[in-house]
């Protein structure tokens, strides 16, 4: 069976075949050299969500918009950057990277100075996702390129809104890049060099949850990451008849805000104290908090770990917090004890959540309400233990939760790094199509704007692959790498 030609590939050669005198095609920005393209789609965070730099297990979808990367070779050595977003009417962005800035006399540069470089114009530092994509590829990987490269970006889904579309630029990015050049750099290696990216160049302390999701994710299935570091596990069925949808929240987020990054210092702060606690009873320490049970957690250690915590205080006491990608901030007050708790328990969640799922593909709808049971208590402790809800957000978990098992409705929850973005809801798939249009209609009236609804699915960036469009006598053709 023919699968659907993704909504990116449809858009992007409609207008790849626009004639040379239509300013609104790629003509005047592609020549008739090969062009070529990846495609990666969104994700719905359905469980784990930031316990993934706390090495839990994670339960991701793969959503039915994505983002499409096309890459043309060019005959100078300079990154030229667009980005278009998909469907009507929008004005493209564009910027130009010299190739030499990512140099420092005859060696690659470093990090700082790229991130410094890509930030310091605030009107382009959205192209830091490219551009350090490109620049960890070149350092970590010690490709050179002997010439430089368009790039064109063209977005089916809006950013910042907790659906993995800063990971969707990266891991399209680096798959371009990884076909073109014949690197044959597999999906975690990929998934890796991202989050490396989005840690060192982007200056986001992202786990790494979203990079192997796009990039490992399969169409019509949950992917299980462990992340200790990042693997997939494995598969998880969706019980016929049900299903996932996001809601958009409308509040703008960013897992590069300080509320993310303090929640994450938090989670450390709280596994140092922890080891401190083993070693006075001669045990190994903890490489992640995922490591121990709740139970442990409550009898164990957490009288042992302070509510709160003054920057000064913690790095006066412990002097690290053995997180690369964070920094204490000493007149910061952090959050420590509901931090380090939340990863500890959504491990166990997620890991609860995968059972029901499987023990309800035979129509079991108790285990289909147990699996939305976890979905709500993922959001409780997101909103209590790591205070990263917002009441945008609470209110559209909870007119779900309202609506109810009765409706078809099993669970919601917030999704990926918090402070708004999308809230992933589970259901049957009628009553997903009947109740979500109406939720966001109630939500309308509250927000005075029209939320999006983000369903379907598709391939992740491994499983669809590179396309090459070539130019001959009948115009462009689309050809399978």
């Amino acid at each position: 069976m023919n699968k659907t030609v993704p909504v990116e590939i449809t858009e992007f050669e409609k207008l790849l075949r626009k004639p040379n005198s239509d300013p609104t095609g790629f003509a005047g920005f592609f020549n008739s050299g090969e062009v070529w393209v990846a495609r990666v789609p969104a994700r719905l965070d359905v469980m784990g969500g930031i316990a993934d730099y706390s090495g839990a297990n994670v339960c991701e979808a793969v959503l039915g918009r994505g983002m499409l990367m096309a890459i043309q070779a060019r005959t100078d050595r300079t990154l030229r950057i667009r980005s278009v977003q998909a469907g009507g009417r929008s004005l493209p962005v564009e910027t130009r990277i010299p190739l030499d800035y990512f140099t420092s006399g005859d060696a690659i540069g470093n990090y700082a100075q790229v991130r410094e470089l890509c930030h310091a114009n605030p009107i382009s530092n959205w192209a830091a996702y490219i551009g350090g994509s490109i620049f960890t590829l070149l350092k970590e990987q010690s490709v050179e390129l002997p010439y430089g490269f368009s790039f064109l970006l063209l977005s089916a889904v809006p950013m910042n809104v907790g659906i993995g579309s800063s990971a969707a630029v990266e891991i399209g990015t680096l798959s371009c890049l990884n076909a073109y050049l014949g690197l044959k750099l597999d999906g975690a290696r990929i998934a890796r060099l991202g989050q490396m990216a989005e840690n060192h160049v982007v200056g986001a302390p992202c786990g790494i949850m979203d990079q192997i999701a796009v990039a490992s994710g399969r169409e019509g299935k949950l992917t299980h990451i462990l992340c200790r570091p990042g693997a997939v596990m494995g598969e998880v069925e969706i019980p016929p008849g049900t299903g996932f949808v996001g809601i958009n929240s409308m509040v703008r987020h960013s897992v590069a805000g300080n509320a993310y990054g303090n929640v994450r210092i938090g989670a450390f702060m709280g596994k140092k104290i922890i080891n401190e606690i083993r070693a006075k009873t001669g045990r190994a320490p903890l490489s992640y908090l995922t490591e121990i049970t709740s139970a442990e957690f409550a009898a164990e250690y957490e009288k042992g770990i302070p509510e709160t915590m003054l920057g000064s205080e913690f790095l006066g006491r412990y002097q690290t917090h053995d997180d690369p990608v964070t920094t204490i901030q000493p007149d910061a007050t952090y959050h420590v004890v509901g931090p380090a708790r939340h990863p500890v328990g959504e491990n166990e969640r997620v890991l609860k959540f995968m059972g029901a799922l499987r023990a309800a593909k035979d129509g079991d709808e108790k285990s289909l309400v147990t699996a939305g049971e976890q979905m709500y208590a993922a959001h409780a402790s997101y909103r209590d233990n790591c205070r990263l809800s917002v009441p945008e957000v609470n209110f559209l978990v909870e007119t779900v939760q309202k609506r109810g098992t009765k409706s078809g409705l099993y669970g919601a929850k917030i999704t990926g790094g918090g402070t708004g973005g999308a809230v992933a809801v589970f259901g049957k798939s009628e009553a997903l199509q009947e109740h979500i249009p109406q939720i966001a209609v109630e939500y309308s009236r509250r927000i005075g704007v029209m939320p999006d609804i983000f369903e379907g699915t598709s391939p992740g960036a491994i499983e669809f692959g590179a396309k090459r469009y070539t130019f001959g006598h009948s115009g462009w053709k689309r050809f399978d790498v």
